[in-house]
């Protein structure tokens, strides 16, 4: 929704050691978003919503007995206009259940 994966990789991950990745979808980061609103009370942006779906993906792949930390590194306040908006949401085909 706001361009979060590039195609490229920057100087700072160039030499980086990762345990691996998972993709998401908008879909999946905009159902997040309002789940942890709706749920947990987290006003998040597209990039912490999208952190979490990664840390739930990690956490079905591992099973039980793990613990799993992410960050939530943006707030739904600078996304009023788009991600909270449900006439954007409804433009972009991304509206989520739970609205």
């Amino acid at each position: 929704t706001e361009g979060i994966g590039i195609d490229r990789v920057t100087a700072n991950f160039d030499s980086a050691i990762l345990d691996g990745a998972f993709q998401a979808t908008d879909t999946e980061a905009i159902e997040m978003a309002f789940f942890l609103l709706q749920n947990d009370g987290l006003f998040v942006g597209p990039s912490a919503a999208l952190n979490v779906v990664g840390a739930v993906k990690l956490a079905r792949k591992l099973g039980p007995g793990h613990t799993i930390v992410t960050v939530l590194c943006d707030g739904g306040d600078r996304y009023r206009s788009k991600v909270f908006n449900r006439v954007w949401l409804k433009e972009k085909g991304l509206e989520p259940c739970l609205l």
